[in-house]
């Protein structure tokens, strides 16, 4: 049996649209570096890990503890950083257009964060994202479908659409602190409501893990050797939804408001006051 850490893999359309993504962001950045390159470049890196990993393999064959840990993570943590590396008050058409529309509806990019976690987690969905796998065979490490594929993109494109009112990059048009913590605060009590019903949903919802074939060997270490039942895979799925997911963004908040309080106007990690003057402090 091979060492876990041998387990990458990228499957073709992800790789094409990794590429799309990099060559989105120069392009929208007109290729100049920034300092700002270095939160795009974090969030490259996780997305990387997220579909490709160790981490990944774990996710799609064995455990739904690490499935959740690579939405949590491509949702919450990496694609705000993506927006984040995007250097502020670009004179760019596109950045303004989408900024604008996300300024005049930041309700539909607050239901796209949300709803895109809930809808995966939808047992009937969910368990068909295994259904539709091929473990693959031969030169390949495992096989991933379409389906597979267009949830782990959706995911990154909703997160990028969530956190752009809160990190975007043209400063006049974040929403104010006090919205935004409001925009968070409720994102984190629909996070925990999923969290909880994934803990202490019965065992055979999830119907995925309970079926896993073990192709690769790893199942006996898993459920002997560790301990880890179905049923406990998938409470520590529902607690990582629950509390550091939660966390997440209840941390963002708290920066917000800290920022807010010390008067602090258009720098940011996450971001602060909509002022109407395309970023100029006063």
């Amino acid at each position: 049996m091979r060492s876990l850490f041998t387990y990458w893999h990228l499957d073709l359309l992800m790789a094409v649209f990794l590429l799309t993504i990099c060559i989105g962001y120069f392009y929208l950045t007109g290729f100049t570096i920034s300092r700002k390159l270095r939160y795009f470049f974090a969030g490259y890196c996780l997305v990387v890990l997220s579909v490709a990993s160790p981490l990944h393999f774990l996710g799609e064959n064995y455990l739904m503890s690490a499935h959740m840990l690579s939405h949590v993570i491509l949702l919450l943590i990496a694609a705000p950083l993506l927006v984040m590396g995007i250097p502020d008050n670009l004179d760019n058409t596109y950045l303004k257009s989408i900024s604008e529309r996300m300024a005049k509806t930041p309700w539909l990019a607050w239901l796209a964060g949300v709803l895109i976690m809930w809808f995966w987690h939808i047992p009937v969905i969910f368990n068909s994202l295994f259904k539709s796998s091929d473990p693959g065979s031969g030169n390949f490490i495992f096989g991933q479908s379409i389906l597979q594929n267009l949830h782990l993109i959706s995911l990154i494109i909703a997160g990028i659409i969530f956190s752009w009112p809160v990190v975007g990059p043209i400063t006049s048009r974040r929403i104010p602190p006090l919205q935004a913590v409001l925009y968070l605060s409720s994102a984190c009590i629909f996070c925990s409501v999923l969290g909880l019903l994934i803990t202490f949903a019965p065992t055979g919802v999830y119907t995925g893990y309970l079926q896993m074939q073990d192709h690769f060997g790893f199942l006996k270490i898993i459920r002997n050797e560790n301990g880890i039942s179905p049923l406990i895979d998938q409470q520590i799925a529902g607690l990582i939804m629950w509390v550091p997911g939660c966390l997440i963004y209840l941390s963002a908040s708290m920066l917000i408001l800290f920022k807010w309080f010390r008067g602090e106007k258009g720098k940011p990690v996450f971001i602060t006051h909509n002022n109407h003057h395309d970023g100029k402090s006063n």
